[in-house]
């Protein structure tokens, strides 16, 4: 083991670093909460204009994808508002590839999530969401989740499981210096993929 880091049951760990169970890290109030249940929405519910409702297939890499959301009307939005995201909430899959998570950044506040999710709300005054985000995507964390979800044939997590989860962090000043650094070079890398993307297309578009 290196000098100055702890062994943990999510791997090594700075020595000094904080650890605290999940739900003392969240908002006390709805900190970690599933979506709503089926029998609250169902598909014939969704609409052609709307706001957007998040699945597992939308969680990718601490990112939410856009393609093919679907939508809600601004009556069942209001109905569903206890499900509602803001601004460095993290979503996670509740069933199957429970080691999923993605960020909710400021242009997905208001969307809402689905019964096949789980919503973190961290508490900012003690942890950097952002920061918390990327520790979830430590590959030791993931085995970690993978290991005590229950089901064999379907893994899945309750609000139990995830609530007693252990965290490890740094002061907030390193929390944000850490997430910024790792937040600039994510965005370098979906810059580079967007840019791929269009290349690809380019050189469809003049083969065709």
């Amino acid at each position: 083991m290196k000098k100055n880091f702890k062994k943990t049951e999510i791997g090594e760990i700075p020595e000094g670093w904080t650890h605290a169970s999940l739900c003392e890290v969240c908002n006390p109030e709805n900190g970690i909460q599933t979506g709503p249940f089926g029998s609250q929405l169902h598909m014939h519910d969704y609409v052609q204009e709307g706001t957007p409702i998040i699945t597992v297939e939308h969680l990718g890499e601490n990112r939410i994808l856009r393609q093919n959301l679907p939508l809600v009307s601004d009556m069942d939005r209001e109905r569903l508002s206890k499900y509602s995201l803001r601004n460095g909430d993290i979503v996670f899959s509740r069933v199957g590839s429970v080691d999923l998570r993605a960020l909710v950044r400021e242009e997905e506040s208001g969307w809402l999530f689905s019964g096949r999710c789980l919503r973190v709300r961290p508490n900012p005054d003690i942890i950097d969401p952002e920061f918390l985000s990327w520790f979830f995507g430590l590959p030791a964390f993931k085995e970690y989740i993978r290991r005590i979800a229950v089901g064999a044939t379907m893994p899945s997590l309750n609000t139990k499981l995830l609530s007693d989860v252990s965290v490890f962090f740094p002061g907030l000043k390193k929390q944000k210096a850490i997430a910024r650094i790792l937040g600039d070079l994510d965005e370098k890398i979906e810059n580079n993929n967007r840019m791929n993307k269009t290349l690809e297309a380019m050189g469809q578009a003049l083969f065709k």
